[in-house]
C-alpha cells in the first residue's frame, strides 16, 4: 500500500512541476488561467482564487491548466487575456515552458545526488570481463586518479579515442586489485551518416546513489554532465527505436514497469528515488518535445507552421492530425504496457 501511495506521490509531483511551468508563463504573458487541476477526470475538490479554479480530480495520474481560449478555431482571437489571442512567439514559451520546467527539475536533482562507482552490468567478451572485473566491484582509482562517482569514470573512459590501456584500481570486499584495460573501440554511423567512434569496456552502474559534496561550481559541473549525458542517451535509444536497432520489447518501459521500478525505489531509500524522479522529469521533458501532434513539441511544430504560412492550419486539418496522433499515441501506450506487464507481472 506504501508503495503504492509513493508511486502516485512521484507521478503527480513529476506532472505538477510540469503544468506550473504552463502555469505561471501563461500568467507572465497576461493570459488568463480558468483551471489548474492536478489528476483527470470528476472534480473532487476545488476552490477558486482570483481568475483561477484550483482543482484536483478523480484519476491521479495527469493533470492539465485550462487557459482562456485555447479551444482551435478558425476564427483569430484578438483578445491578449486568450491563449489564441497572443502571437505565435509568446503561445511557444508558454508551450515550451512545462518542458523546461521539468528538464530545470532534473538538472537540480542531478546537481546533488550522483551514482557511485559500484559496478553492475558487466558484459561478456568485452575488455572489463576479460580483465575479471565482476558486478558489485567498486573502481577507486584510474590512471592513479581517486575515483568516487560514475560520472567520473565515464570521463576517463571517454576521453580518449586511442584505447589507450587504462590502470584501474577495484575494490572488491575491501581488497584492493589493479587491472589494465584497454578499451574497446565501436563504431557507428550517426543521423547524417558520420562515423562515430566510441571507446566502451562494458560495464554499468549499479544503481547505488548518493548526496554529492563540494562547492556549488562542482555541483552545477556535475549537474551539466549529468543531465547532458542521460539527454544524449535517451535520444540516442529513441533513434535506435526507429531505426530497429534495438527492440521495444524489454527496452522501453510505460507506466506498470515506471510504477514497479518506484515501487522498489521506495524501499531503497529516499536518496535513490529522489535520483529515479529526475530521470523521470528528463525522460518526460524529452518525449513531451518529440514533434509529435498533441505532445508540446507538436503544438510548437503547428506554431513553426504558422508562422511560415502567416495563418494556422485550419480546424479541420489539426482535428484530423491530432485525431491520428491520438489514436498513434494510444496503441503505442497500450503495446508498451502490455510489453511492462509481460516483463514486471507475468514473468516474476
Amino acid at each position: 500500500m506504501l508503495s503504492v501511495i509513493g508511486v502516485i506521490v512521484v507521478f503527480s509531483i513529476v506532472i505538477l512541476v510540469h503544468e506550473l511551468g504552463h502555469f505561471f508563463m501563461a500568467r507572465h504573458m497576461g493570459v488568463k488561467v480558468e483551471r489548474f487541476a492536478l489528476g483527470l477526470g470528476k472534480v473532487l475538490l476545488s476552490k477558486k482564487i482570483g481568475d483561477t479554479e484550483y482543482a484536483i480530480c478523480l484519476i491521479p495520474f495527469g493533470g492539465y491548466v485550462k487557459m482562456a481560449g485555447d479551444d482551435l478555431t478558425d476564427k483569430p482571437s484578438t483578445n491578449r487575456r486568450e491563449f489564441f489571442g497572443q502571437p505565435p512567439g509568446r503561445r511557444f514559451w508558454i508551450i515550451f515552458a512545462g518542458v523546461a520546467v521539468n528538464y530545470i527539475f532534473a538538472f537540480i536533482i542531478f546537481s546533488f545526488i550522483v551514482p557511485t562507482s559500484r559496478i553492475g552490468v558487466v558484459i561478456e567478451d568485452m575488455p572489463a570481463y576479460r580483465s575479471g572485473i565482476e558486478t558489485g566491484d567498486k573502481i577507486t582509482a584510474i590512471d592513479g586518479k581517486e575515483v568516487k562517482y560514475w560520472y567520473q569514470v565515464l570521463n576517463f573512459i571517454s576521453k580518449d579515442y586511442d584505447a589507450k590501456p587504462l590502470k584501474i584500481s577495484i575494490d572488491r570486499d575491501g581488497v584492493i586489485s589493479e587491472h589494465v584495460i584497454t578499451p574497446a573501440i565501436l563504431e557507428s554511423k550517426g543521423l547524417f551518416g558520420k562515423e562515430i567512434k566510441t571507446p566502451k569496456v562494458g560495464i554499468s552502474y549499479f544503481g547505488d546513489v548518493e548526496v554529492l559534496k563540494g562547492g556549488p561550481v562542482k555541483h552545477l559541473v556535475v549537474g551539466a554532465s549529468q543531465t547532458f549525458a542521460n539527454t544524449a542517451l535517451t535520444y540516442k535509444f529513441i533513434w535506435y527505436l526507429i531505426t530497429g536497432k534495438v527492440a521495444l520489447k524489454g527496452s522501453a518501459t510505460g507506466p506498470v514497469g515506471i510504477a514497479v521500478i518506484l515501487g522498489k525505489a521506495i524501499k531503497v531509500g529516499a536518496v535513490y528515488l529522489i535520483y529515479l524522479v529526475a530521470h523521470i522529469n528528463l525522460a518526460l521533458a524529452i518525449f513531451n518535445l518529440l514533434p509529435f501532434p498533441v505532445l508540446d513539441g507538436g503544438h510548437i511544430l503547428f506554431l513553426g507552421v504558422e508562422k511560415i504560412r502567416r495563418r494556422p492550419l485550419s480546424v479541420k486539418v489539426q482535428e484530423v492530425i491530432q485525431y491520428i496522433a491520438v489514436t498513434l499515441i494510444i496503441a503505442f501506450f497500450l503495446l508498451v504496457t502490455w510489453n511492462d506487464i509481460s516483463v514486471w507481472i507475468l514473468k516474476r
